[in-house]
């Protein structure tokens, strides 16, 4: 069980997770008009995560956004200069609104979908903080 679900919201996740009609990506297929839809950008789409944290650095999640590619990549190492620049602004935006900021490197297995997201995570009392995740390569 992930200690930053709820009992339930875990079960509800497992059981989505498991479900023979879903997608090859969950991302690629959101759209504006969608429920979890919040905005997007050039590149990029801001969207509702529809299994959302209950805790984050032992605080209560108040909000859970994640900021997602359009186009289907596993690392930000695979962005354009003009892309990671656009994608700086906006978890720079964020950021600067109280949001924590994490993204899990490709490979993660803790990672259920392998299209890069960038959780973006408002918690009560948490401090304004920026986390990037830069991989050099061997």
């Amino acid at each position: 069980m992930s200690i930053n679900r709820t009992r339930r919201e875990e079960k509800n996740y497992k059981r989505y997770r498991r479900a023979p009609e879903r997608v090859s990506c969950d991302f690629c297929i959101i759209k504006e008009g969608d429920g979890n839809f919040v905005s997007e950008s050039t590149s990029f789409k801001v969207i509702r995560n529809i299994f959302p944290y209950a805790l984050w650095d032992n605080q209560k999640v108040t909000d859970h956004l994640m900021i997602v590619p359009k186009q289907h990549i596993e690392s930000l190492k695979t962005l354009k200069p003009s892309q990671a620049a656009e994608y700086l602004e906006a978890i720079s935006e964020y950021e600067h609104q109280g949001y924590s900021v994490y993204a899990r490197p490709p490979g993660s297995l803790s990672k259920s979908i392998p299209h890069q997201h960038t959780h973006l995570i408002r918690a009560e009392g948490a401090p304004k903080r920026l986390v990037i995740y830069i991989r050099k390569p061997h």
